[in-house]
């Protein structure tokens, strides 16, 4: 008996040490942790607010609206269809209209693909300016995993409200693959079909996501 709570005791006071030990190094190693995050955010926020090769904003804004927004907690505001629109949300105003920043994740082949988007709103018009997936890490390597490169994605912008509307699809969905990518944009459909040959779950978790930011900025659901 003695054994037991000698071997009782052991074990407990090694797993409180253990904790201690792995709480002040998760506390050391979260700066940074959360630094690495924020870099990635205002990198993805770069790309989606670059048009002919200049920021749409001033930096420093984005900087501080990134910084702040870093500070609040991930929640889902909105899903439709298998895409779903999480915070933060960013609200920017330029001298081509107000743009706002959205993320949000569908379903892949693996996992969650997450995708950063942004979109002109002026009225009840809403057009997609452009995008950037940020997660993708559990889809296929040579398939799903071919939305990373730059001509999978920019299959998918700009699109006009004209095919916002109706729901984004991918090409073999619409079973129109026949169609030249601006073609299929106007439609709001993605010729991906032919740069991710095999691959239909990962651009429709995409197109899924897309569909449902647009959704929620229809709705109202943001001012």
């Amino acid at each position: 008996m003695k054994n037991i709570i000698k071997t009782g005791v052991t074990l407990m006071l090694f797993t409180l040490v253990a904790g201690v030990i792995l709480g002040l190094i998760y506390n050391l190693a979260k700066p940074a942790i959360d630094q690495a995050e924020l870099n990635n955010t205002l990198k993805a926020l770069e790309f989606v607010l670059t048009h002919d090769g200049k920021l749409l904003i001033d930096k420093n804004i984005l900087v501080k609206q990134a910084t702040e927004k870093a500070k609040e907690p991930e929640k889902v505001l909105y899903t439709y269809e298998g895409g779903t629109v999480i915070s933060p949300v960013f609200k920017f105003e330029t001298s081509q209209g107000t743009v706002y920043v959205l993320k949000g994740y569908g379903i892949g082949y693996g996992g969650k693909v997450i995708t950063v988007a942004s979109f002109y709103k002026n009225g009840d018009r809403i057009d997609l300016h452009a995008i950037k997936v940020i997660e993708y890490s559990q889809e296929t390597p040579g398939l799903g995993a071919k939305i990373s490169e730059n001509e999978s994605q920019e299959r998918f912008y700009p699109m006009p409200y004209e095919g916002l509307k109706n729901g984004v699809l991918v090409d073999k969905d619409a079973r129109k693959s026949f169609l030249k990518p601006e073609e299929a944009k106007k439609l709001g459909i993605v010729k991906i079909s032919d740069v991710m040959t095999g691959a239909t779950i990962t651009p429709r978790a995409v197109a899924s996501t897309l569909t449902a930011m647009f959704k929620y900025l229809s709705s109202g659901g943001v001012k």
